[in-house]
């Protein structure tokens, strides 16, 4: 049966053609139009509408490809059943782009191959309880020494990823109810493992440097905080890269109120150069987690911690090996040989030369307001608008984005969305996803028809 479907177009911005496929979306999800509803043919309903035929036709082109409607030859076009296939383009998940110039599934079949050949049977099948093997924690020096002078193993340890590391530092340090500090919009992940450890965060007001010193001092006077959470390095959402001077200021307001930073570093081997992290200005006071999975590959679930003590290692390993015993020896070791040969720092090299292509492109598109530095980019919103109108617009385009709710601490966080870059396996996809991105952002309408 035909549906008498007619979108309203007269209020909506953007291309007419998206206009027509956002309202089949929101259609589809308000329960309008059901599956199997067939549609007026192209030639009527752009009469109807009162556009060109080119217009619905690249409508229901685009339609088509986000699984919203399908042609039976013959017969005529129809609402699909099931659910959307959606994202087409996953924009929200920040992981390392595709290595430029490197094969990296063929490294890692020969690199796993190579050390089963070379390493004993027992050492890979065994269990490795405690903060890693010596070798282990010898690599973790290796690839600690971008952020300070070569450390001894015994103030480092290797754990499956950051988020047990952190885990881990917060079971040791911290008990339920206690107060951690932090940036008001920060990693979404320790926002997650602070509400599950049943330990309170609480938000520090930040600059165009970063957060505050002064209102850092105070907060940890008021709440008797002992530690404080920061990613300084191409922080995450907003990319900024912390400078020395308020890097400097923070530790001293952290020596005057006895606060131990955490310091979060998976961004630096993006950048050519940083500022000198926390753990070389600060080591006394410093917990430093640097991951692999954010700067080679999510499959390598291999992460190094650098306590000020050995003593302090030693309290948070006990923790650690009660979350999670271990670290998969096949994986860490992998790791450690690609750090020892230097093919970690070869593949780094290429994800910080394409993260900087991808950058490229979305900067000649986005608007200008955009920050972008590594594979991800910060988009601040103006007070008139929503964040979760531009998520849920983007979601209708068949782009995922992930707004600055997912990154708050308090609702007096700034508003914006985050946009990355490496998800998406082809970069070719990129400048048309940016291009819908940015009619939505700009409110741009670009006349593909003409409304009646």
């Amino acid at each position: 049966m035909d549906k008498g479907w007619l979108p309203d177009l007269r209020n909506g911005t953007g291309p007419l053609y998206l206009r027509i496929v956002d309202a089949l979306a929101e259609g589809r999800a308000s329960g309008l139009l059901q599956p199997g509803d067939r549609l007026p043919p192209q030639r009527d309903l752009a009469q109807r509408l009162g556009v060109d035929l080119t217009t619905i036709t690249r409508a229901f082109t685009e339609a088509r490809r986000r699984n919203l409607i399908d042609a039976a030859p013959g017969r005529g076009t129809f609402v699909t059943p099931g659910s959307l296939d959606e994202p087409v383009l996953d924009l929200s998940m920040n992981i390392p782009p595709p290595p430029q110039g490197i094969n990296l599934p063929a490294l890692i079949r020969a690199g796993i191959d190579g050390l089963l050949k070379r390493s004993s049977a027992e050492a890979l099948l065994s269990y490795h309880p405690g903060p890693g093997s010596a070798a282990e924690r010898a690599a973790g020096t290796l690839w600690l020494q971008k952020a300070a002078p070569r450390l001894p193993i015994g103030r480092v340890a290797v754990g499956a990823g950051a988020q047990p590391l952190l885990a881990a530092v917060m079971s040791a340090m911290t008990r339920e109810g206690d107060i951690v500090l932090a940036d008001r919009l920060t990693y979404s992940s320790f926002i997650a493992l602070a509400k599950t450890m049943n330990r309170g965060l609480t938000g520090i007001g930040a600059d165009e440097h970063g957060m505050r010193p002064d209102l850092l001092e105070k907060a940890a006077r008021k709440h008797g905080a002992r530690l404080v959470y920061l990613n300084p390095t191409l922080h995450n959402p907003t990319t900024l890269v912390m400078p020395e001077h308020r890097r400097q200021d923070l530790i001293a307001a952290a020596r005057r109120t006895g606060l131990t930073f955490i310091e979060d570093d998976p961004y630096s081997p993006l950048l050519r150069q940083t500022p000198p992290s926390f753990l070389a200005l600060a080591p006394e006071t410093t917990i430093h987690i640097a991951t692999l999975a954010k700067c080679i590959s999510p499959f390598l679930r291999t992460a190094f911690l650098a306590m000020p003590d050995a003593g302090s290692l030693e309290n948070v390993a006990r923790h650690l090996r009660s979350l999670t015993l271990m670290s998969p020896p096949l994986m860490t070791g992998l790791a450690a040989e690609w750090i020892r040969s230097g093919i970690a720092a070869e593949i780094a090299q290429g994800v910080r030369r394409e993260a900087r292509a991808r950058q490229m492109l979305a900067a000649d598109i986005l608007p200008p307001t955009a920050s972008g530095r590594g594979f991800h980019i910060w988009m601040p919103l103006g007070t008139g608008r929503g964040t979760a109108t531009i998520v849920e617009k983007a979601q209708l385009r068949g782009l995922a984005v992930s707004g600055a709710d997912e990154f708050a601490v308090d609702n007096s966080a700034p508003r914006g969305i985050r946009i990355a870059l490496g998800a998406v396996q082809d970069r070719r996809k990129l400048p048309d996803a940016f291009k819908s991105l940015a009619d939505i952002l700009t409110g741009t309408a670009e006349s593909n028809g003409t409304l009646a």
